[in-house]
């Protein structure tokens, strides 16, 4: 299946945009649970990146093939409705112009924002006129979808006009929580982190909390999964003595990922930044206990030692010192992962997140087929 483009059978009447579908990242992972469930064919989907890779050669060939399908799609009049996903900075500049051409062509378009550092990109990295672009985009959408409920807030201070909707992200939710993963006795415990080994994600300063974590429990094991800084770390941790406790795989996904989360004993993520950490929903729905921040869209489904243990991002003890207490405690962790089990599946099952998303197509016109009403959206397994 090519990542740039994703065609269904039958009539097409939603043009979906993104990044490419071999990319990394939250947006990637979203519109992967978007096909596994069955949307696209439900809803004749056709899928459509504008990025595929860093290189500016590929960034150019790959934006100008995607544009002159949109226009010949939009000119052909066989899009009802436009989705566009965004992140932030060069992410939204692409997006904004397919919405440009969605708005000149009258087809209504949705602006789904994924990035939690959206509203520091508008306030700190455009000038007036690019601001006043960002508002228009905002202004111009049948909808602007926002991850987590504290995001319409920021969305509306940077355009009153915008109409905000909220969908959650969808991740796969067994319907039974698995058994506590019994370790033998005296078996090394193993701490994880997925996603991008950037300063912004928290990943430095829990290398610098493994030193604390480890004189309290010697045997722990940190493993950083992902793909960005990885020499950075590598260097980090032999200056900070803890090399042999640190494992870096580079960027897992698929069943690698899934093996990663079922050996874990405990799952962190101590960012700066987030708008609905994908990883973290997916930590949550396999049993994994957590430890995160209290930033972006994270305290709108974890309340602090009801799902997970929240601390301040940034450096200090406090990360260290609820790893330990998580890692110590084994009812804490039963409690834990329960509260967190039961809150994904309730919110951010593929039901509960496509029925959202259903809603919103409905609102804006978008008819229904035959196919959806014959046959409903699939159900996790």
């Amino acid at each position: 299946m090519s990542s740039a483009s994703t065609a269904a059978s039958g009539p097409r009447r939603i043009l979906m945009v993104g990044t490419g579908l071999q990319a990394h990242g939250g947006i990637t992972a979203v519109i992967r649970s978007y096909m596994e469930v069955g949307l696209f064919e439900q809803w004749g989907v056709r899928y459509i990146s504008t990025y595929e890779g860093a290189g500016k050669f590929t960034q150019l060939r790959t934006m100008a093939s995607a544009l002159w399908r949109i226009v010949w799609l939009l000119a052909a009049r066989r899009i009802d409705v436009v989705h566009v996903h965004s992140a932030s900075r060069g992410s939204f500049w692409r997006k904004s112009l397919v919405a440009a051409l969605a708005f000149v062509f009258r087809v209504p378009y949705v602006f789904h924002i994924h990035s939690g550092e959206f509203p520091d990109f508008y306030a700190h990295s455009c000038g007036a006129a690019a601001r006043a672009w960002v508002r228009l985009v905002l202004r111009r959408a049948a909808r602007v979808v926002v991850v987590a409920p504290r995001w319409r807030a920021d969305v509306l201070r940077i355009e009153p006009a915008a109409r905000v909707a909220v969908v959650g992200n969808p991740v796969r939710v067994a319907p039974l929580l698995a058994p506590l993963r019994a370790a033998p006795p005296g078996a090394p415990s193993t701490v994880l982190f997925l996603g991008r080994l950037h300063e912004k994600k928290g990943i430095f300063d829990l290398m610098r909390a493994i030193p604390h974590v480890l004189a309290a429990l010697p045997g722990t094991v940190f493993v950083f999964a992902g793909d960005g800084e990885i020499d950075a770390l590598r260097a980090l941790a032999v200056e900070l003595g803890v090399a042999h406790a640190v494992r870096l795989p580079g960027w897992v996904d698929g069943a690698a990922k899934q093996q990663h989360l079922e050996q874990a004993d405990l799952f962190v993520l101590p960012t700066y930044f987030e708008a609905l950490g994908v990883a973290l929903l997916e930590a949550m729905a396999c049993g994994v206990p957590v430890v995160a921040t209290p930033v972006g869209g994270i305290p709108d489904f974890i309340d602090h030692g009801v799902e997970a243990l929240l601390v301040p991002p940034g450096p200090g003890t406090a990360l260290a010192h609820a790893i330990v207490a998580v890692l110590q405690d084994p009812a804490l962790r039963g409690r834990l992962r329960e509260q967190a089990f039961a809150r994904v599946g309730r919110d951010y099952s593929f039901d509960a997140v496509l029925a959202q998303l259903r809603a919103i197509y409905t609102e804006l016109g978008v008819p229904l087929s035959p196919a959806i009403v014959a046959k409903p959206l699939a159900r996790a397994a």
